[in-house]
Order: structure tokens, then sequence, then C-alpha cells
């Protein structure tokens, strides 16, 4: 009986130990990637406002959403390789929470979709939540900037 309890607590921490091994991101650990999230000083308004202003300046393109709704849906143009088979484009859903002092929390969550193939297998798109990339610095600096006060 000890043997056998040895020997199963031995492949359970095995088991344990092998999650950080696997390859992906996050350590390897499965699952739904986090949320980028700021808090920013203004009513719902103002921060919807300046998110949008922050999408124009990065050449998103709204699509859904609305300042009443507190979300925005938005996605990049399209890009292209060289032979023009495959494309590329990445869509950001932006939640704005008011936290009921004065300020507002503002969720990011992009994902990039990719068409490969488009002559041949039209229509089949595969799409990753993207983990670590400078669009939510870019994003939530735009936001900032939009947020400043004005100089006269």
């Amino acid at each position: 009986m000890k043997q056998f309890t040895v020997l199963f607590l031995a492949l359970l921490a095995l088991a344990v130990s092998g999650c950080d091994s696997m390859p992906g991101g996050s350590g390897g650990r499965p699952g739904p990637a986090p949320a980028t999230s700021r808090v920013f000083q203004g009513d719902p308004r103002a921060v919807y406002d300046a998110a949008r202003v922050s999408l124009a300046k990065m050449d998103f393109r709204v699509t859904g959403g609305g300042p009443a709704a507190g979300r925005i849906e938005a996605v990049s143009g399209l890009s292209s390789d060289e032979s023009l088979r495959s494309t590329r484009q990445i869509t950001m859903s932006i939640r704005i929470s008011d936290l009921g002092d004065g300020s507002c929390e503002v969720n990011a969550v992009l994902k990039e979709a990719i068409e490969e193939d488009s002559r041949e297998r039209q229509g089949f798109v595969t799409q990753t939540t993207l983990r670590d990339t400078p669009y939510y610095e870019v994003f939530f600096n735009g936001l900032v900037q939009a947020l400043a006060p004005k100089k006269s």
C-alpha cells in the first residue's frame, strides 16, 4: 500500500510540475489571456471619447459599442503578405466601467485574426488573443494624451 501511495504522489507531483513546461504564453498555463486594464480620471463619456481618439490615431475603425453600453469594438486595417494569399487584422474590444469616484476602469483585449491561403480556403480565419504586444501601451498612452487638459 505504501508503494502505491508513493507512486501516486510522485505521478501527481510530475503532472503538476509539467504544467509550467508546456509551450505557450503566461507560463504555459491554458486559459484565456487576462484583459489589460487601467484606471483613468474622468467621467465615462469623457473616457469613451478619449478612447475613440486614441483608436483613430492608431488607424483603428470603430465597428460597434457605444457610450451608453460602455464598450467599443474596433478593427485595424487589413494587411497581407507579399503574395496576397493571406491577410491579417487586429481587433480590439474595450470595456469602460464607472468606478463611482470620478474615475473609470478601461479593459482592453486585442486579438489577431489571420486568414491563411485565402484563395484555397476562403473564410477560414484563425483568431488568437495577443498577450504581449505594444498595441496596449500605444492605446493607453493615446488615451492619457486625449484626456489631458488642452493647453490654451
